[in-house]
């Protein structure tokens, strides 16, 4: 890998000899909140909806006949756009990847706007992510983090074309990155190109204004509890979750081991094993590990018949308990470690995930070669770092959310 800075243009190669596709990821922190909920997710909508030169027919029809795939994601912290194509059109993906980044009208706006409303409602009728926004809602309750699908529904109508151009505005002029993977036959030659082509990617150095979120109190004896009736269900959705230290800490790979231990290594973790496999509790229960760059979020979920709800809650307890008062044994500790590692070999394997995943890790600030520092981090992690992590959770204050038949939501 290859970090070349050109007219303060950060640009990041990953060099891939022999193979035959490209991928260029343009990455955009997102540094401030949103004044109206849903308005970046809109904005990455229309992107795509047309430019100065070509409407969105046209566009759409161009880069299918041109086998060049675009497609992009908006995250609380940033948005990334990426182009993946044949190395001999390097080129002219790049002519469209300048004009859709600088060109676009947003003139498909009301048409986004009211797709965008249909879609949240879909995806709020299933009960799951109903929960699970109503839990990241109330867990992150007056910061930016809590814009969830939910929020923007109730604020999505406030948005006005005036927003979008804003925060196109703000975009092009935050903290940007430019990741590649392919065969790369001139790197510097490459950063030239983008230092001439592509100004408008120079970097702003300025630091987030989004404030941290750290709700590292001690458990005090209470836990929030989050209910939500819903009649008609079969199963109950619950979810408990905690805010915990994020990727720049040093809890950070202990933490990481702990939950594939706990409940996120599928068939083989400890929730897997008691709560559905002995207890028969449920079909679907897990934990995992969300980190963003101003907090971190460790949670449980099980679906299971809502007659199990408490049983359930003193089960996450009971699980978190015991790996805080005895270490696991050295082969269910090597067995967390290889399928950590494991998917992240597994999930670094094509260009496309090679220029996202180092796009991502150096616009959050973890510097180069990250990827690798973490399997380290990892393979250091010890028995005692695994019950000092399931230790450490259990003395923050939670969350329980859940979703069932009224009469059972009050256990």
């Amino acid at each position: 890998m290859e970090h070349i800075i050109k007219n303060d243009i950060d640009i990041i190669i990953n060099d891939r000899k022999n193979t035959p596709r490209t991928c260029v990821c343009f990455y955009f922190a997102i540094d401030e909140e949103e004044k109206i909920s849903g308005t970046h997710g809109l904005f990455a909508k229309l992107l795509l909806q047309g430019t100065k030169t070509k409407d969105a027919k046209t566009l759409a029809q161009e880069l299918e006949n041109n086998c060049i795939d675009v497609s992009i994601k908006t995250k609380q912290d940033y948005l990334k756009i990426s182009f993946l194509f044949l190395n001999e059109d390097f080129n002219l993906a790049m002519q469209y990847a300048k004009d859709i980044l600088l060109n676009s009208t947003f003139k498909e706006f009301e048409k986004e706007k009211y797709k965008m409303k249909g879609e949240i409602q879909a995806d709020l009728d299933n009960p799951r992510i109903m929960a699970s926004d109503a839990f990241v809602k109330r867990l992150f309750k007056g910061h930016y983090y809590s814009n969830t699908a939910s929020k923007t529904l109730e604020e999505l109508d406030k948005i006005k074309p005036q927003d979008i151009f804003e925060t196109h505005n703000k975009i092009l002029n935050a903290r940007k990155t430019i990741s590649i993977a392919g065969d790369v036959q001139n790197p510097q030659e490459l950063a030239q190109y983008f230092a001439i082509n592509f100004e408008f990617m120079k970097s702003n150095k300025t630091k987030s204004k989004i404030p941290v979120y750290e709700n590292f109190t001690p458990r005090n004896g209470k836990i929030e509890v989050l209910r939500i009736a819903k009649n008609d269900l079969n199963q109950a959705q619950l979810f408990q979750g905690f805010i915990v230290p994020n990727v720049g800490s040093d809890f950070y790979p202990k933490i990481s081991v702990m939950n594939n231990i706990l409940g996120s290594s599928g068939l083989s973790s400890r929730l897997f094993v008691e709560l559905r496999d002995k207890q028969g509790l449920a079909y679907t229960v897990r934990s995992s590990y969300e980190t963003l760059y101003k907090s971190a979020v460790f949670s449980f979920y099980i679906a299971t018949e809502p007659k199990n709800i408490k049983k359930s809650l003193e089960g996450f307890e009971e699980e978190l308990t015991k790996l805080a008062n005895f270490e696991p044994n050295i082969d269910e500790l090597n067995g967390a470690k290889e399928n950590i590692t494991g998917k992240l070999e597994y999930f670094s394997q094509t260009n496309s995930q090679l220029a996202s995943i180092e796009g991502y890790n150096y616009l959050m600030g973890l510097g180069l070669n990250f990827s690798d520092k973490f399997i380290n981090m990892i393979n250091n992690v010890s028995a005692k770092d695994v019950s000092e992590a399931a230790k450490l959770i259990l003395e923050k204050n939670s969350l329980i959310c859940v979703l069932a038949p009224e009469k059972y939501i009050n256990f």
